[in-house]
């Protein structure tokens, strides 16, 4: 997004799973600038269109090209613009829906275990033709244990015959549910129906690729711009990590007459306040903001000078706690950190947006044909214990003095509000509990990520958003097995729970099970703390037309973007 990093992985499911991705993360918070409105897909206008298709907004450092190993946001972005799956989401009569794209046809047998796709007439960006085999290869590497994936378990999770017998290395990827009968027809089978499936063919790390170019680059895959070939509606032109990303029309995209947009210059920048200030004079067509520039870009909006889009994201940020450090471990501990800070004081000091977050599920989500929130309250806020009467309680257990703790928070690239969060955090600690918090901040995202991954936190600030428009793209995250499980939470009960509820097709049953699980994980077990749910605040200057900002995913979509006015 954009302005305002915010790092996190976005999707949904490591499985075993995800669980991740979304690992919503850390804060940068550039990329809450946009995520997550709701415009129309594309605007059908007779908007006379400027000679220049050019724009100019906020890019992200992307950690590869590689569909099959990405799980964060800000990659998402860049494969949402150069690669297309069987669908896209677009937004119809004001919500997230799926639509073919990368297929032209969906048919379905009675009981909706087999899925038979038509891939539509379309080229790679080099002319070669896309065909059936190309995703076929595609959903075998992710969930192949030699990929080791952070969605290994996706596959599972929407419920593909066999993606978890292949994931743990039972069976060969050859046996995963999924063959094409011919250049042109590709066949899905499931284990059993699963209420995710339809809402998952639009996820990126289900897009096709090309075994032969996998094989010719190597280690060189997803990595070498030059060597890469896309199927989507743009393709990436330029790259310097931490400064520039540009991507530029695909003549060979199978509906390249509807795109207007020529080229988008991306430019990578951290600093919230840099971004608007390059969006007031002009330099950026879009940005989003925080703090005292929220207000004030919003009351410049009223009065015409530029439009500005809200809404809420399907997206929740909390903090991850490291359960196999030697504090930590303690549920009671986990617990009175997770109490000891008041998410509205937080919002108000740091950011002066979002919502205040008691729950792993924010508001847009579905289950069946309703909310999930809508259905079940947010578990904590029912909590009433004392967060300093647990403290004492869990490190007695622990057999420590409350004066000998030390926890290290880590967060993505340092500006002014990752730093102000930080401060917020530490004296909340210190002054309500009584403990101590070493503040470390990642040189950029990528560095960010891997310090995740490898466990190297107590507490890590980040999040997750939903990968696609089902309940289930948030609780597979916190599964033991789940690549994007940072915090090695472990709970044979949570697992259970989650793999019944990811089965049952009685929306009525699900959502007991997922009520039971959301209570287990914040409450029980506290193994992460959710603070605020992500509001949208994007700021566009009246000549860009037709930005779409998905609501699972990346951060945008500019299949539908064009220019008219600026010149």
């Amino acid at each position: 997004m954009s302005t305002v990093y915010i790092y996190f992985k976005r999707g949904k499911v490591l499985m075993k799973i995800k669980r991740i991705p979304m690992l919503l993360l850390a804060i940068v918070m550039t990329a809450s600038v946009f995520a997550g409105c709701k415009q129309k897909e594309a605007e059908k206008t007779t908007d006379k269109l400027d000679a220049k298709q050019e724009i100019n907004i906020v890019g992200y450092d992307y950690t590869s090209l590689d569909p099959s190993v990405v799980s964060d946001a800000e990659s998402f972005t860049t494969l949402n613009n150069v690669m297309e799956g069987l669908m896209v989401e677009v937004s119809k009569d004001g919500k997230a829906t799926n639509v073919l794209a990368g297929a032209s046809d969906m048919k379905k047998n009675a009981d909706s275990t087999v899925y038979t796709f038509t891939i539509r007439d379309s080229k790679w960006s080099d002319g070669v033709p896309v065909k059936a085999q190309d995703y076929v290869f595609s959903w075998r590497r992710l969930c192949d244990p030699a990929t080791a994936a952070d969605y290994m378990y996706f596959l599972d999770e929407i419920g593909v015959k066999n993606g978890l017998e292949v994931a743990e290395g039972k069976v060969k990827p050859d046996q995963l549910g999924i063959k094409a009968i011919d250049d042109k027809t590709l066949e899905v089978t499931l284990a059993q129906p699963t209420p995710a499936f339809e809402a998952a063919p639009s996820f990126k790390g289900l897009v096709p690729q090309r075994e032969d170019k996998f094989k010719a680059l190597g280690d060189q895959y997803g990595q070498d711009i030059t060597k890469m070939v896309y199927n989507g509606a743009f393709t990436v032109s330029e790259y310097q990590k931490g400064s520039k990303i540009v991507y530029k029309k695909n003549p060979n995209y199978w509906n390249a007459k509807d795109i207007k947009l020529s080229q988008a210059n991306c430019f990578i920048i951290n600093e919230p306040t840099t971004l608007v200030k390059m969006f007031e004079t002009k330099e950026l067509d879009m940005t989003g903001a925080t703090g005292d520039d929220v207000k004030k870009l919003t009351d410049e909006a009223a009065k015409g000078t530029f439009k500005h889009v809200t809404g809420m994201e399907a997206s929740v940020f909390y903090y991850t706690y490291n359960t196999k450090s030697p504090i930590l471990k303690n549920a009671k501990v986990r617990l009175a950190l997770s109490l000891a800070y008041d998410r509205q004081t937080q919002i108000d000091a740091v950011w002066k947006r979002f919502v205040p977050a008691y729950g792993l599920v924010p508001s847009k989500v579905m289950l069946g044909t309703s909310e999930y929130r809508s259905q079940v309250p947010e578990p904590l806020k029912d909590v009433k214990d004392d967060p300093k009467t647990l403290l004492a309680e869990g490190l007695a257990e622990l057999g420590v003095k409350a004066s000998a703790v030390k926890l290290k928070m880590i967060f993505g690239p340092a500006t002014s509000t990752s730093k102000a969060q930080g401060d917020f955090i530490q004296q909340q600690m210190q002054k309500n509990l009584g403990i101590a918090i070493e503040l470390s901040y990642a040189v950029d995202g990528p560095a960010y990520f891997k310090a995740r991954t490898k466990g190297e936190f107590d507490i890590c600030a980040g999040g997750w958003g939903a990968d696609y428009n089902d309940v289930a793209s948030f609780f597979p995250l916190f599964t033991s097995s789940n690549g994007n499980n940072n915090g090695k939470y472990s709970s044979a009960k949570y697992d259970e729970l989650v793999s019944a509820a990811g089965k049952e097709m009685d929306p009525a049953k699900r959502v007991v099970k997922y009520q039971e699980a959301e209570k287990l994980l914040l409450v029980t077990d506290a193994a992460v703390s959710p603070y605020f749910y992500k509001d949208v605040h994007s700021f566009q200057h009246n000549y860009l037309k037709g930005m779409y900002l998905p609501l699972f995913g990346g951060y945008y979509d500019l299949r539908g973007v064009y220019v008219s006015g600026k010149e």
